[in-house]
């Protein structure tokens, strides 16, 4: 079955105690042997004991295999030795907890066993690939909020014989549910809690400009059909965006000054439902750049987020007026809108999205701003080839220009 963005198939559970769930939930997807991949940070304070307990409260289920997961781990060999652990210990479903690398690698091995292929890099183009598909029960519980794995049908591994970071998208990846608990990402320190705002802004606003940046072909029959098909996507997607844009500034300050656990789990929440809004959309342009100056400056991708999105801005300023108007409307609210030129709206959004990105990273994160050399700018573009969602993007991709606004 291939899934789409607003029907791949995750359930999102949150509530007191939402981890108690997961023997119901397991049992209703017929799971029986259980592989648990946990972060590696949680092997002290009986959490994997929790979560094993919470999986054998039923009968019918057993923990066929623990997997203390280091998220700095290489991907290419966590995955071999996922797969080895997951195979040699005849597991038929996943149960992991982690950040948005160890639910990427986790969703990867789903990947690999359910269509019996045991590399990966066969999935690094956007070809299918006909095989007979194995139903693998997938739970995802993350332990930070703002990464969208644990709701998306796309996982991201480094290609080591490149040097780059890849996107492996295919509906099979989408995790069957989401567990949110709130315990667990309130832990988050105030610097992951500021990457994770700019992470959900940056996909909000991603998914709410790209979309409109090409114009509606009329050229065939056919054509016109696929348009309206993806105007009525980018519509649903535009609802999720909006939503995620509205209210987060001051939102998310709060979060940061006066944190509690009700705090984070409603802005997970609102992370894993717009990741499930723009999943498989052709979208992400700012994630790319992340991950490509990540890449080439072996940095974490958090870090580069600033620098991208603040470029994104400058390179869709032109094909996005109207939709940054919008976006200044969500973000700052409808007194800022009216009182802004209409013919200003646009740079008066990326104006103030610029000085929250500042504030964020100046007061939480810390660090200077990354510069980019000529060799190194070349190396972004050259990392950006190799992904699927520049190459794919309803936004075609100018090089040259990019790489004068890096």
């Amino acid at each position: 079955m291939n899934y789409n963005e607003f029907s791949n198939g995750t359930k999102i559970i949150d509530g007191d105690n939402s981890i108690a769930e997961l023997s119901t939930v397991l049992v209703g997807l017929n799971a029986s042997r259980v592989l648990v991949v946990v972060a590696e940070r949680l092997s002290d304070g009986g959490f994997v004991d929790t979560i094993k307990n919470a999986i054998e409260k039923s009968g019918r289920l057993s923990v066929g295999a623990i997997y203390l997961g280091n998220e700095a781990s290489d991907g290419e060999d966590m995955l071999k030795d996922l797969y080895f652990v997951y195979m040699s210990n005849n597991c038929d479903a996943i149960v992991v907890c982690g950040d948005g690398k160890l639910i990427d690698f986790s969703k990867a091995l789903k990947l690999l066993v359910a269509t019996q292929i045991k590399d990966v890099k066969k999935f690094y183009t956007v070809a299918d690939i006909a095989r007979e598909v194995i139903y693998i029960p997938f739970i995802a519980i993350p332990l930070e909020f703002g990464s969208g794995s644990e709701t998306n049908s796309t996982a991201v591994v480094f290609d080591k014989e490149k040097g780059v970071s890849r996107n492996v998208t295919r509906g099979l990846l989408s995790p069957d549910y989401c567990i949110v608990d709130g315990e667990l990402i309130s832990g988050m320190d105030k610097a992951k809690t500021a990457y994770g705002v700019l992470e959900i802004f940056a996909r909000a606003v991603d998914g709410y400009t790209v979309t409109s940046a090409t114009p509606i072909s009329i050229e065939s029959l056919a054509k016109v059909y696929d348009d309206y098909i993806e105007l009525q996507t980018s519509a649903i997607s535009d609802g999720f965006c909006q939503v995620a844009l509205t209210g987060l500034k001051p939102y998310a300050l709060d979060l940061l000054e006066a944190p509690t656990t009700a705090k984070y789990v409603k802005m997970e929440t609102r992370s894993a439902y717009l990741s499930k809004g723009t999943d498989s959309s052709g979208l992400g342009l700012i994630q790319c750049v992340a991950q490509a100056i990540a890449d080439v400056k072996k940095i974490d991708y958090c870090k580069a987020l600033p620098k991208a999105i603040k470029t994104v801005f400058s390179y869709n300023l032109d094909a996005c007026k109207e939709r940054y108007a919008r976006c200044l409307l969500f973000f700052a609210g409808w007194q800022m809108y009216s009182d802004c030129p209409i013919e200003n709206r646009h740079n008066k959004f990326v104006e103030i999205a610029e000085e929250f990105i500042d504030a964020l990273r100046e007061k939480y994160i810390g660090g200077e701003e990354i510069e980019l050399n000529d060799e190194e700018k070349q190396a972004v573009l050259n990392a950006m080839a190799y992904n699927a969602n520049v190459l794919n993007n309803p936004r075609k991709f100018n090089s040259i220009a990019f790489k004068s606004l890096l």
